[in-house]
């Protein structure tokens, strides 16, 4: 698995790096509270159990004797310890002592003291070193005043031995109080070459690492876990030390450039989210971040036959500011941990190193190594394999090779969306214009013998719409009929009068109950010359009774003038008869105006159109409302 980064990381310029915020590692520990009991405590000697006893030596408290006081006197080689067992490794990174004040009748206290630590992985007590490399912390001055010591670097351990110190043969009494937290993390140890010196006077060492040193760091914790990161400029100095810069540094010239390798070992197996890893960029010196990682996983620690997770860094020679470079990966589960790094330039320097992790559950086996027979093999397998490289120099297959198969697969994927979305456009497109053309008052008021077969309705209905050829056929009295040449159709749409409000011709289909007029078009005298002589027009017959609804929920009728222009042909006003209301159920609304609103209703039992005899069944049919003062406008 290869992982890319193709860009400069710019916000590396914040030094963004996740760290243990030191306010959430300076709680005390228990020796005050009681958080640790009396039989976790311990000594050397006492030099009276019952009243000066290790028991009594908690921070604040005055208790019987008031301190532990041990019965030896106390030299600069210090043989007397106090012990504290917290069964569990912590991050200690402070402590606190007095003196025996025992009601002022104490006089004894510490002048200094000395710290050992121990914790499983280490198998040995250490003693413990400051960032200056001195050993002796600063005790006490009288015997009720504190004094709290800050460890810098803080220590790992899950047992802490405090040996009193003094210039002078003196009898000592203390109270004491650790400050720290539990180590979360779950490093236990990580195994790395020693780094390398710059000059004669630039040793870019792991100072503060407790392990073992023979010619490689094993088993211990230091610098790169110690939460603190170091400064851009690598010369500046940290620290007040020139030992410790806070950077640890290797060079490719005494390796034969080959990568650093550095094995991380946890408490349990762990599943990992990400690695982060704060790294110098000083170029201009030759400090360049690393051109690349290889992350490995094991469950035993010594197998790693899993496949690595490769991570590619790309040079960044413009930002020299130190940075945080994170890797993810991916849930990767492991109890061991190899970090490969390759150089990008002469030097590389790390100073912190940090998991994001949390413990794995489940049954883990071990990896094994697996062996294969030979003689089991064919011959066909060496004949054909001669010329065949060998394993190192086998390619090693990433992401970042191009795979065609893929790329085909995402672009027909692709193609297939755009096309769905084109037709889902499309039919949009197509409704939305038809909803309109219904809508439209334009195209409610245009016959429907010149053409028009816009006659959708809400909830499904529809009218039913007539060409001219049937309304001629239908309704034309007397002479030649014809029908209107078709390349005229869009031209004597724009010549026809709208001024002029007309029933919805599709309406008389259903409906028997109506009265002829005549609306006589006017047209131009170019469309009068292109039709020619001897061409008789079909009326458009219009509905000119409305019934309106009374309080009775019957229909009562208004009749509305017809036109004083002669029609071609015309039928004698008939008597309306009245329908009841409870037969008819309103559906949707057609068109509004100023005289009244048309809607669209279902009647049952309407006669035939043409007959008298009534049916079952329902029809569509169109009702017109008239407005109260409807006759009062002009």
């Amino acid at each position: 698995m290869r992982l890319n980064d193709n860009k400069v990381d710019f916000m590396s310029v914040r030094k963004i790096i996740i760290v243990r915020e030191p306010p959430q590692c300076i709680n005390p520990l228990g020796m005050e509270s009681g958080a640790i009991s009396d039989a976790d405590i311990t000594a050397s000697s006492s030099f009276d159990s019952g009243n000066v006893g290790p028991r009594q030596s908690r921070l604040r408290t005055e208790n019987h004797g008031g301190a532990w006081c041990p019965k030896d006197e106390i030299t600069s080689e210090p043989r007397e310890w106090l012990e504290i067992d917290l069964h569990s490794v912590h991050v200690i990174t402070g402590t606190n002592t007095q003196g025996r004040f025992g009601n002022g009748l104490g006089v004894e206290y510490a002048e200094g003291y000395l710290l050992e630590y121990w914790r499983p992985r280490l198998g040995k007590w250490v003693r413990y070193r400051d960032i200056k490399g001195k050993e002796i912390l600063k005790g006490n001055t009288n015997t009720y005043l504190e004094n709290k010591h800050e460890l810098d670097p803080p220590l790992w351990a899950s047992k802490i031995r405090f040996f009193p110190y003094s210039n002078h043969r003196r009898t000592v009494c203390m109270r004491v109080e650790l400050y720290g937290c539990l180590w979360t993390d779950g490093i236990v140890a990580y195994s790395m070459p020693q780094g390398d010196t710059r000059g004669n006077e630039w040793e870019f060492f792991d100072a503060s690492y407790d392990g073992h040193w023979d010619g490689e760091l094993r088993r211990g914790l230091g610098q790169l876990v110690d939460s603190k990161i170091g400064p851009d400029n690598f010369k500046m100095g940290y620290y007040d030390s020139a030992r410790s810069q806070g950077w640890v540094a290797w060079r490719n010239d005494t390796r034969a450039n080959e990568p650093i390798e550095i094995k991380f070992e946890f408490d349990t197996v762990r599943e990992f989210a990400a690695v982060h890893l704060y790294c110098n960029n000083q170029f201009s010196r030759d400090v360049q971040v690393f051109s690349q990682v290889d992350v490995l996983f094991s469950i035993g620690g010594t197998y790693f036959s899993g496949e690595p997770i490769v991570y590619t860094y790309m040079e960044d020679k413009i930002f020299e500011t130190s940075r945080n470079i994170t890797i993810k990966l991916h849930h990767r589960v492991g109890k061991f941990i190899i970090l490969r790094l390759h150089f990008s330039s002469k030097w590389i320097m790390l100073s912190e190193v940090i998991f994001d992790s949390d413990i794995a559950h489940g049954n883990f086996t071990p990896e094994e190594f697996v062996t294969t027979d030979l003689s089991s093999l064919p011959d066909e397998f060496f004949i054909n394999n001669k010329n065949a490289v060998s394993d190192s120099e086998l390619p090693v297959l990433t992401a970042q090779h191009d795979d065609p198969t893929y790329m085909a697969v995402v672009i027909g994927v692709l193609t297939a969306i755009i096309l769905l979305l084109a037709v889902a456009i499309f039919f949009i497109v197509s409704r939305h214009r038809q909803r309109k053309c219904f809508a439209s008052p334009v195209a409610v008021k245009v016959p429907s013998h010149l053409g028009s077969t816009c006659a959708t309705v809400e909830k499904g209905a529809a009218l039913m719409a007539y060409t001219l050829e049937e309304d001629e056929g239908r309704y034309a009295g007397g002479g030649t009929t014809s029908t209107l040449p078709r390349e005229l159709d869009n031209r004597l749409l724009d010549l026809v009068k709208l001024d002029e409000y007309q029933e919805p011709y599709q309406a008389l289909k259903y409906a028997p109950y109506y009265s002829y007029s005549t609306i006589i078009m006017e047209m131009k005298d170019m469309m009068l010359n292109n039709m020619g002589t001897g061409i008789n027009y079909a009326a458009v017959p219009e509905v000119v009774t409305v019934p309106l609804l009374n309080p009775e929920g019957t229909f009562s009728t208004h009749e509305i003038p017809s036109s004083s222009v002669s029609s071609v042909s015309a039928s004698d006003d008939q008597d309306i008869p009245l329908f009841p209301r409870h037969r008819l159920r309103m559906l949707s609304k057609l068109a509004e105006g100023a005289f009244g609103s048309v809607y669209v209703a279902e009647a049952e039992g309407i006669p035939e159109y043409g007959t008298n005899s009534n049916t079952l069944g329902k029809r569509l049919v169109a009702v017109k409302f008239l407005l109260p003062d409807a006759s009062e406008k002009e």
